[in-house]
C-alpha cells in the first residue's frame, strides 16, 4: 500500500495483498481492467468480510502501467452496488496514468540523489569499506528491491571475495566459494555485460540452488564493476520476486558499479601516495644522518 483515502486503518490492515493468491489482481497486473458491482458476490474476491464491514459493495481496478509494463492497481470502491460506466473507467485510467508518471518521476528523482549523496561521500572519506556497505544498501533500498551484494575477484582471479552486502542472511553469505571457473553467469558478467536473471528457477546455470530458495531470492542482476577497462568485481541486487530488470534499472545500477570503481581507484592511490610518502620520508632521513630510525608518520 502506498496511498489510500477513505479507507480506515483497520481495513488497511486487514492482511497482506498476495499476488498469487490473488487471480483479480493478477488479472489487472496482465494489464486488464477488473469491475466488480458487488464484492461480496464475487468468489475471487479477497478479503470479502472486511470489505463488508468496511461498507465496501463495488470495486473498479486498473492497471498502472509505466512504459507499457503494470506496476501497480489503482482501485476506487463504492458503498452501494455499481457498474461502472465506460466514463468512469476512462477517468480511472487517466488518474491511473498521471500516477505512473508520478512515481516514475519520484523514481528518477531518487536515483539522482542517490547518486549525489554517494559521490559526496567518495569525495568526502578515504574509508572504502564505508563506502561500499553506502553503494550496496542504496542499491537495493533505491530500487526498491530485497538485497545487494558486492565482490571484488581475489589477486589471482579465480575468486569472487564478498566485500560488502546488504539484506542477505549471514547463512547464506556463508553458502560457499563463489570460483569464477565454476560459474558461467559470473563469466560472461565479467566479460563485461550486464545479466538480467528475470526467475532464477528457469536459469540453468544458476548455483546453490537450495540456498538461494532458502533465502527467498527469485530474480538477479548482475553488472561489472570496471578499472580501465578491465573487471574487478560485480555488483548485483536480488528480489524476491521474478522480475525482469529494466533498462532504467540496468543503468542506474551501472552507475553505481561506476562509483564502486571510482571510489577503489581513489583508495588505490591514496594508498600508493601514502607509500610514496613514506619512502621518501625515509630516504631524506637517511641522507641526512637523523639517525638510524625515520619518525613514524
Amino acid at each position: 500500500m502506498r496511498a489510500a483515502h477513505g479507507l480506515s486503518q483497520e481495513y488497511l490492515k486487514k492482511g497482506p495483498v498476495e499476488i498469487e493468491k490473488n487471480p483479480l489482481d493478477q488479472k489487472v497486473l496482465r494489464g486488464e481492467i477488473v469491475s466488480i458491482p458487488d464484492v461480496t458476490k464475487e468468489p475471487l474476491f479477497q478479503y470479502p468480510k472486511e470489505a463488508q464491514k468496511e461498507g465496501i459493495c463495488s470495486l473498479l481496478s486498473v492497471p498502472l502501467k509505466m512504459r507499457e509494463k503494470p506496476v501497480g492497481v489503482l482501485r476506487i470502491y463504492t458503498s452501494q452496488p455499481h457498474q461502472f460506466k465506460k466514463s468512469e473507467v476512462a477517468i480511472a485510467n487517466t488518474l491511473a496514468l498521471e500516477g505512473a508518471i508520478a512515481i516514475e518521476k519520484a523514481k528518477l528523482q531518487q536515483r539522482m540523489q542517490t547518486l549525489m549523496e554517494i559521490a559526496k561521500s567518495i569525495n568526502s572519506t578515504l574509508n572504502l569499506s564505508e563506502v561500499l556497505d553506502l553503494i550496496v544498501k542504496s542499491a537495493a533500498r533505491t530500487m526498491g528491491h530485497k538485497a545487494a551484494s558486492l565482490r571484488l575477484l581475489n589477486r589471482e582471479g579465480e575468486t569472487l571475495k564478498i566485500r560488502a552486502t546488504y539484506g542477505l542472511s549471514k547463512k547464506y553469505l556463508e553458502k560457499g566459494p563463489v570460483r569464477v571457473s565454476e560459474s558461467p553467469l559470473d563469466q560472461e558478467c565479467l566479460a563485461g555485460k550486464p545479466v538480467n536473471i528475470a526467475d532464477v528457477d528457469a536459469e540453468p546455470r544458476v548455483r546453490y540452488r537450495e540456498e538461494i530458495k532458502r533465502e527467498e531470492i527469485s530474480a538477479v542482476l548482475y553488472v561489472p564493476l570496471l578499472v580501465k577497462n578491465k573487471a574487478i568485481g560485480l555488483l548485483r541486487v536480488y528480489s524476491s520476486l521474478p522480475h525482469r530488470f529494466t533498462p532504467d534499472e540496468v543503468d542506474f545500477l551501472s552507475a553505481l558499479a561506476n562509483q564502486v570503481a571510482t571510489a577503489i581507484e581513489n583508495a588505490r592511490l591514496f594508498e600508493q601516495i601514502k607509500r610514496d610518502h613514506e619512502d621518501l620520508t625515509q630516504n631524506v632521513w637517511k641522507w641526512y644522518d637523523w639517525g638510524s630510525r625515520p619518525p613514524k608518520l
